[in-house]
Order: structure tokens, then C-alpha cells, then sequence
């Protein structure tokens, strides 16, 4: 009978979050991904911008610099200005196979232009929140780090693999929640970021 019952209860639909699904694909990810943004850099602003590549955001320090590969431009410090608030990005990236050994950084979600808070995990999937290491995903505040990185073989941060493909999925930890910066009405916020790597 108990048995039984957790089947039921198993196969029985629920609330799920609309960005999660079962049974990724690597060639799909989940619906909501915001594919397209506005970034500003030093004050330029590019726009419609694809956000589905991490070189796209993190890759340059200006609006007029050619984008470099992950991990990018160190003194790069984008502004998202139209992160929606219902939606997730899931910006991939290659890790390079002569990857510095001993390579590790972070994004930070910057004071300036807070927005909201974030949840942000890095995983092989598109969309993917829960990856398999809990030092992959993070939920954070204004001026914390978003999932340290490291491609060294020790370490507390996240490993990364060199030659393997990976997704910074990012996404506003609660819509609803009151923001100084982000007004309750629009349907997305301006979200500072800083490239950090060493």
C-alpha cells in the first residue's frame, strides 16, 4: 500500500520551476532563455546582443574590443541592462585544452547597479540549476561572487575540465522580491557583473 502511494505521489504532476525540465538534450535547453540583451560597457552600450556565448558579455572591456575566448577580458565589468526577470541566461563556454593549470576566478555581481539577487550555477547543461557539485551553484546577493571556478585539480571552487564545453546559467533568485534598483513593474532589471581571473 505505502508503495502504492509513493508512485502515485511520484507520478503525479506538481509545481515546477518553469526554467527546470527533465531529460536534457544537449542540443535543447529549457524554454525561457533569454537568447538577446543590451550590455554596457564603460558607458557604450551594445545592443541586442547575443547572450547565449559568455565571450559575448565577459570577452571584452569595451564596446569597441573584439571579444576574446573564455575566460575573457580580466578587467571586463558589463553591465546587463535588460536581464529579464522571469527568464535565465545560459551563456556557454569552451574551457581551453593548454588551460593554465593552476587558472581559477569568478564573476562578481556587482554593488553598482544591483538589480537582484542572482542564482547561478555552472554545468554541462543549458539551463541547468542543479548541477552535480554543490560548489557549481551559488545564490548570492549584491557584491558576492557567482560559482568560483577553477580548472587546478584541488581546490574548494568548481572544476572545470580542459577541452569541455560548459553553460553559466544565471537567473533572478525571486521575481518578486523588493529591489532599490530594479522597479517592481518592468519586466527586467540592470545587472552589474565584474570578470575576475587569475
Amino acid at each position: 500500500m505505502l508503495s502504492t502511494a509513493l508512485l502515485i505521489l511520484a507520478l503525479t504532476p506538481g509545481l515546477s520551476d518553469p526554467i527546470m525540465r527533465d531529460g536534457f538534450d544537449a542540443n535543447l535547453c529549457p524554454a525561457g532563455r533569454q537568447t538577446r540583451a543590451n550590455i554596457s560597457f564603460q558607458g557604450f552600450t551594445l545592443t541586442n546582443v547575443d547572450v547565449t556565448e559568455w565571450v559575448n558579455i565577459w570577452g571584452r572591456a569595451s564596446s569597441f574590443d573584439s571579444p576574446i575566448p573564455w575566460p575573457g577580458v580580466a578587467s571586463s565589468m558589463p553591465i546587463i541592462l535588460n536581464f529579464g526577470e522571469t527568464t535565465y541566461m545560459s551563456l556557454h563556454f569552451h574551457v581551453p585544452i593548454d588551460s593554465p593549470p593552476n587558472r581559477f576566478g569568478w564573476l562578481t555581481h556587482t554593488e553598482y547597479n544591483y538589480g537582484q539577487d542572482l542564482t547561478a550555477a555552472i554545468s554541462t547543461e543549458c539551463g541547468d540549476f542543479n548541477p552535480p557539485s554543490s560548489v557549481c551553484h551559488s545564490e548570492t546577493v549584491s557584491g558576492q561572487n557567482l560559482v568560483p571556478w577553477r580548472v587546478a585539480s584541488t581546490g574548494g571552487f568548481c572544476l572545470l575540465t580542459p577541452n569541455a564545453d560548459y553553460y553559466l546559467n544565471l537567473k533572478i533568485t525571486d521575481p518578486d522580491q523588493p529591489s532599490s534598483t530594479c522597479d517592481s513593474s518592468s519586466p527586467s532589471c540592470a545587472i552589474g557583473t565584474a570578470n575576475n581571473f587569475y
